[in-house]
Parts: C-alpha cells; structure tokens; sequence
C-alpha cells in the first residue's frame, strides 16, 4: 500500500470518525481505526459495538491496500504534523507502516487487518432527507434535555415523530422537557428514538459553510446517516417513548414576560451562591406584577438577589429551579423577550419564546421553603 494525501483533509476526517472509537473498547481491534486505499481515495473506518462511523477524503493512490492502526496514536500524530502532506508506505510483509510529512519519518506497528469486522451496512427501508438549517434546528433546541444516565436509556434519546407534514423533536430526562415542531414536505409519517449522541455528532459534521443535505435511512432498529461522504451508522433506541403531551398543562394562570438575558444573567450570578459544588444549584424565584426577584442562599457561601423587570397577567407567585435547567433554555430561545407560564409553585412550568415558534420547554420547579 502506498498513497499520499493532505495533512488538513486527513486530520479532518480522522476528527470526525474519533468519536466512534471507544476509551475502552469491547474488544482490541475496536481501537484501531481501519483505513482503506483504492482508486484515489481514502476511507476511514471507526467503529465499536453500537457506533459506527466512516469518512472518505481523495488521495493519490500508487498502491491500493488497507491496514489497521492504534486510533488514538494515530490521531495523536496526525494533528502534530507539520508538513502539507502524508505520506503512507507498506511492505506486503511488514506489520508497520511508515509515515512521512514534512520532515518527520515514522514506522508505526498495525493491527491485525484481518480481525476488522466489515463495515455495517443499512439497506434502508425508510429514508428522509433534511435541510442543514432544519436538522440543526431541531437538534439544538432538544437534545441538550435529554438524559446522559445510560441505567435510564430510554432518557437518553430524542423522539423523531413525522406526522401530517410536521417533524417534532422530543428530549426529556424526566425533570426537563423540550419540543421543537418544523414544518416539512412530502415525509411520510413516521415515530422513532434517536440517541442524543448520535445527534451530536451529526451536528458537529454540519460545517454552515455549504447548504448540506442530511439524509437518514431507517430500517428496524439501525440507522444510517450519511452528509456528503461522512456516514454513521448507530442503533435506534427501543422502547415506548412516555406520552409527553400529557405533561404540558392544558391552561396557566399565570404569565410573564421578561427579557432573556436579563433573567438568564441574573440566574447565572445567583446560582454562584448556592454553594453547590455539583450542577444541581437550587435558585428562587419570586414572580410579581411588574419584578422577579431572583434569589439563591447557602451557609456556606451566603445570600444573593437580583431584580429584573417584568411584565405579568395573574396572582404573584413564588417558585424554585435547578438553575442550569433555566440558563440551557434560555441559551436556546433565540428571541429578545420569553414567556413563563405558571399554574402554582410545584406544577410543571412552560417557557417559550414570546413568537408563535412552535418552541416549548417544560421544567419541573424544586420543592423549597421561601
């Protein structure tokens, strides 16, 4: 095997199939990263149990072969070169390849090619294709809420539901909630639980350079998501996701307006004096006609309140957050004022933004004495 290619495309293409390969795989050929060279092109293989991923970059190729190299240090080499190129060079016989770019010259020990598994296929019985806007849209504005507790998987899934020309992405870790609804064409109606994860790692390949098509094939329970020769293939998740129409209250007494940054700085300066050396830091909310009053105390650190303006149609109203669930939705809502919807100081809470966005957070307030 014998190809040459640029340093800046391979790094790049390394990079985004790095996720794929475990901190401590299943099993040792899983950490390597299977690379293949043939007709002017080079493919990048990473893969573990339940994820898969691959890229292809152009390379000029003298020699076609494959081999298996440790992925970490192969990763660790490649963003430390120097040169504008690499160049790949192995013996029929040899069980290491060399290395060359710039003036560094390396001989790295391979891996068995041969215990490589092939690389999953999908021969999709569903698919849809998503604008880059859209997919990125929709994964922003939800997967921060779901769970990363792996003992709760379920929670650690975005729910895709296509209906009536309509797309809805649901994340949930039981405390939280978050909906974003897209008007879509010609998709036929389908339901299914995607990791967050996976979502992540589609949106980190979305450069915003380019328009970019994100296209999913779908059959059973394995997903296939491929944006221009990046490809990833995951399993979905399996279980009945819960009815989260059912905790959106059908009616609030109280509403408030208030300005985004304002409540979200305030928030973020009171959480400080929690005390909390965790995320979980407990802020109080004190919601009158025109003010919030947003407070935080704790033994150890002492007391804090901020007034911020407001504008609200009901009873005033005392309520308590984790303050990181407050400062993520607020992150997220992209207009200058939100809208807090309220029924009593321990029933499930709406925010969203003051549009007609179909946007909808709900967060449970926390049990505290005022």
């Amino acid at each position: 095997m014998k190809f040459t290619c640029a340093t800046s495309e391979l790094n790049k293409a390394v990079q985004s199939i790095m996720p794929a390969i475990a901190a401590k795989p299943s099993t040792p050929i899983f950490g390597g990263m299977h690379i293949i060279a043939d007709e002017g092109k080079i493919r990048l293989e990473g893969m573990d149990i339940n994820l898969s991923m691959s890229n292809e970059i152009k390379g000029e190729v003298e020699e076609s072969g494959e081999i298996v190299i440790a992925a970490t240090r192969f990763n660790d080499l490649v963003r430390n070169f120097n040169g504008d190129t690499v160049k790949f060079t192995k013996n029929n016989n040899d069980n290491n390849v060399r290395l060359q770019s710039g003036k560094a010259d390396y001989k790295i020990l391979l891996m068995n090619v041969n215990e490589y598994p092939k690389y999953p296929s999908v021969e999709a019985a569903k698919s849809l294709v998503i604008e880059e806007e859209k997919i990125k849209e929709l994964i922003k504005k939800t997967a921060f809420a779901c769970s990363t507790d792996s003992a709760r998987p379920l929670f650690t899934g975005v729910l895709c539901e296509i209906k009536d020309n309509k797309i809805t992405f649901v994340g949930t870790n039981t405390h939280r909630l978050a909906i974003r609804t897209l008007t879509v064409e010609n998709m036929d109606d389908m339901s299914v639980i995607i990791p967050s994860v996976v979502l992540k790692e589609i949106n980190k390949n979305l450069n915003g350079k380019l328009p970019q098509d994100v296209t999913f094939f779908i059959l059973n329970n394995q997903l296939m998501v491929k944006i221009e020769n990046w490809t990833l293939v995951s399993r979905l998740i399996e279980g009945k996701f819960p009815d989260y129409k059912r905790v959106i209250p059908p009616q609030f007494n109280v509403k408030t307006k208030v300005n985004v940054k304002e409540l979200a700085g305030a928030v973020s300066r009171m959480s400080l004096c929690s005390g909390s050396e965790n995320d979980y830091s407990i802020v109080k909310i004190s919601i009158g006609e025109k003010e919030i009053k947003v407070m935080s105390s704790s033994p150890d650190v002492g007391t804090g309140e901020e007034i911020i303006p407001c504008t609200t149609e009901g009873s005033p109203i005392n309520v308590a957050f984790n303050a990181a669930y407050i400062m993520d939705i607020m992150k997220n809502i992209e207009t200058e004022e939100a809208e807090i919807h309220l029924n009593n100081s321990l029933s499930p809470v709406c925010v969203r933004p003051s549009s007609d966005e179909e946007y909808i957070y709900i967060v449970t307030p926390v049990r505290v004495i005022f």
